[in-house]
């Protein structure tokens, strides 16, 4: 049997970790929604629209450079954080906008019911 050469077997094992380490990717987000703005400001209260809207232009913007938009629903809600903080030094963010950013993933996840 015929080994591979040894710059080849790292190259494939690199690929092989990397694609297991990254989310499951989806659709970029939707323009988030009045009832979902309404639950993240009652949520977090030093959340307003207009930073929501900020924090969806920057995932836009700089979460599609380096990989696929990340399926917002395969993390879980309290990894985020963590998640924000390792990806907005990444991304050139500073801290308000990496903060915007979080604020508008959170959002985005809720799913608001039709219940009054």
């Amino acid at each position: 049997m015929k080994q591979l050469p040894l710059p080849c077997l790292i190259l494939f094992a690199t690929v092989a970790l990397t694609a297991c380490g990254f989310p499951k990717t989806g659709a970029a987000p939707a323009p988030l929604s009045p009832a979902q703005v309404a639950i993240a400001v009652a949520k977090s209260p030093a959340t307003a629209e207009p930073a929501l809207s900020t924090g969806r232009d920057l995932f836009i913007a700089k979460c599609n450079g380096c990989h696929g938009y990340p399926d917002l629903g395969s993390i879980a809600e309290e990894r985020w954080p963590d998640v924000m903080k390792r990806m907005a030094g990444k991304a050139h963010l500073d801290g308000s906008q990496g903060d915007d950013v979080l604020h508008f993933v959170l959002a985005a996840r809720i799913e608001p019911t039709n219940k009054p």
